[in-house]
């Protein structure tokens, strides 16, 4: 199957390029802007328009669905802050008692009528706080507790059927709730709360709170604690969390609308929706997008806790959305200007680049054939015309150029290699002992004769013959770590004549120094060094301790005395001389060792040193560890 796809798949190819190859570059040019620019900008330009409606949709559903809770949360806040004043009354423990005292009694004796007023009082001096509060009683299974001020005149309102209000919702849904408060739509015309004995309609435009009492230590149901409040004390609130934009904001009501948040004339009012109870009826909250009414809405609604209201947001989706309808048409009308503008410039422009580049394309073609020598005049002013020129001037040089290049750069690498060969060389002539080995043997020879035998002179001149030896015996860069040593010791014991065997040498390795190699004449320069330059003219207790250790793949030997050191002054300049490198101006310098080691092994490899004054100095020597084989 995959075979047969990809055979498909070539041969579709073959044909697609066969079928451009015979037409030129800009009837290309043109197809490939009608598939790659027209095609996708029409599909971009619709997608993002459908993108576009769907995220208004998305952000308008969440946007509302928060606005509800924020309502609901705003109206939870005010009944909250009420239901706080009913609990003043509730923990008012006088008041309580007077309660239970009244139900204990059979008849309404003066003590009855003390215990009511108290009872009035403190619903008054608590009803009295909040401006948006119509009336606070409390009705007991035998009696109604009416507001009093403190001269003893009823305020607020009246029930006038009590048995009918103790068979009511409001009475049995407070009872059921044991002591918790219940959120009642009265907006309309009640038929129980009214204003005096006397008043011939209801109460209206109220909410009204009911809230079983009970003895907070016995349990025992005392009555119902009955709040009628102002619908505006919702109102006032609420404007703050109304959409400027479109759609209205209800608060409704088991009855219908209560209020409306805010108008806007556009948008939808639940008055033309009267299907809308079907919607909320679903659930206490939800969201609706369609046709309600013949009329495409969204809406949001959700039910305030422990009430039968519910907050609703309704919107006309067509009227929301007609401003990216006629977003769509004028992009695709803008798009169609801009697709005709593109292709007239971009027939001009492929022509302007074509013919001067198929001129080009011919001479560089005789480039090819001529070797080097071409045939073409440039004409214009654009960058065509400059690569035209170019191209002639590179025609004229280019095998110049080349040749000069590649026997510069011959030239440069073999410089390199004699600079450091003769970097390498001088180095070693410096310190090349042989001419001074051959005199000295026939001083030797000479000093054994006059003295009819061995003499001081001639022992030390036999020691020193030996140094002499060590440095002409081979030919190799390369020696052992012990032969090194060996060189080094027999220094020191040429050096001792002149002191008196007070230079003392130790040696401690921690490898096997025949095993490993070492560029010659590393460790003897280091030793004349510390003689020259740490130990005064009255050497005593001299001491150079030579230590070797494997770290890694690398040798680490330190060369120590305990000479007079060095100041911070000196140490830096040393420093400097070792990183800057360059050839020792006079002797066998440290520089010089440090240049033969990092010649021979790279930059990372050489000297360092660490010095303080009257402690003596310490030179590392760290190089890669070779064994001998």
């Amino acid at each position: 199957m995959i075979k047969t796809l990809r055979n498909l798949f070539v041969r579709l190819s073959n044909a697609a390029i066969r079928l451009l190859r015979k037409i030129n570059i800009f009837q290309r040019l043109i197809v490939a802007f009608m598939l790659l620019v027209l095609v996708p900008t029409v599909f971009i330009t619709l997608f993002t328009y459908s993108k576009y409606v769907n995220e208004i949709e998305k952000n308008m559903e969440s946007f509302i669905s928060l606005l509800v809770q924020n309502v609901n949360v705003q109206i939870l806040d005010k009944f909250s802050s009420i239901e706080r004043l009913a609990v003043q009354f509730y923990a008012d423990s006088d008041a309580i008692n007077d309660l239970e005292n009244n139900a204990a009694m059979s008849g309404h004796n003066d003590e009855f009528v003390h215990n009511g007023t108290i009872i009035g009082r403190k619903l008054h001096e608590i009803a009295i706080h909040n401006e948006y509060i119509v009336n606070m009683q409390v009705v007991t299974p035998e009696d109604q507790y009416f507001m009093q001020d403190e001269y003893g005149y009823r305020r607020g309102g009246y029930i006038r059927n009590l048995d009918q209000f103790r068979t009511s919702e409001y009475y049995q849904a407070a009872i059921e709730q044991h002591g918790y408060p219940v959120w009642f739509d009265t907006s309309k015309t009640s038929d129980f709360f009214y204003k005096s004995q006397t008043a011939m309609f209801g109460m209206s435009d109220i909410m009204t709170m009911t809230q079983a009492i009970y003895n907070t230590e016995t349990r025992k149901f005392l009555g119902v604690l009955v709040i009628n409040l102002q619908i505006e004390y919702l109102t006032e609130s609420l404007r703050s969390y109304a959409f400027y934009g479109s759609g209205n904001t209800f608060l409704f009501g088991k009855d219908g609308v209560i209020m409306g948040i805010n108008s806007d004339l556009s948008a939808p009012y639940l008055s033309q929706l009267p299907s809308i109870n079907q919607v909320l009826e679903r659930g206490r909250e939800g969201s609706y997008s369609g046709r309600l009414d013949r009329t495409n809405v969204f809406l949001v609604y959700k039910q305030v806790p422990y009430t039968d209201l519910s907050v609703v947001h309704i919107v006309n989706k067509d009227k929301l959305l007609n401003n990216a309808y006629q977003i769509r048409n004028l992009c695709l009308t803008l798009v169609g200007v801009l697709i005709f503008v593109s292709l007239l410039v971009l027939y001009w422009t492929t022509i302007s680049i074509s013919k001067p580049l198929h001129k080009l394309m011919k001479s560089m073609r005789a480039f090819t054939k001529d070797r080097f020598t071409v045939n073409y005049s440039p004409s214009g002013r654009d960058e065509v015309t400059v690569l035209g020129e170019q191209f002639v001037e590179m025609a004229a040089n280019t095998k110049q150029l080349i040749d000069q290049i590649y026997i510069a750069e011959i030239k440069e690498k073999s410089l390199e290699l004699s600079k450091s060969l003769a970097e390498l060389n001088a180095l070693q002539m410096q310190i090349n002992p042989h001419f001074l080995y051959n005199t000295l043997d026939i001083i030797r020879w000479e000093a054994m004769y006059e003295a009819g035998g061995e003499s001081t002179v001639s022992r030390m001149i036999e020691d020193f013959c030996r140094l002499m030896r060590m440095t002409i015996k081979t030919d190799e860069d390369m020696v052992s770590v012990l032969s090194e040593l060996n060189h080094a010791e027999t220094y020191i014991g040429v050096m001792n004549f002149r002191h008196q065997d007070q230079i003392s040498i130790h040696v401690q390795m921690a490898f096997d120094p025949a095993a490993y190699r070492i560029p010659k004449f590393t460790l003897q320069p280091l030793m004349e060094n510390a003689i020259l330059h740490a130990f005064d003219e009255n050497i005593e207790k001299a001491a150079i301790r030579i230590t070797g250790s494997l770290h890694g793949t690398d040798l680490l030997i330190r060369v120590e005395d305990n000479g007079k050191g060095m100041n911070i002054a000196t140490l830096d300049n040393v420093r400097r001389t070792l990183v800057r490198g360059g050839p020792a101006k006079k002797g066998i310098a440290l520089d010089n060792v440090n240049q033969r080691l990092k010649l021979s092994f790279g930059e990372g490899y050489g000297l360092s040193i660490d010095s303080s004054p009257s402690e003596g100095t310490e030179i590392s020597i760290r190089i890669p560890g070779r064994t001998i084989g």
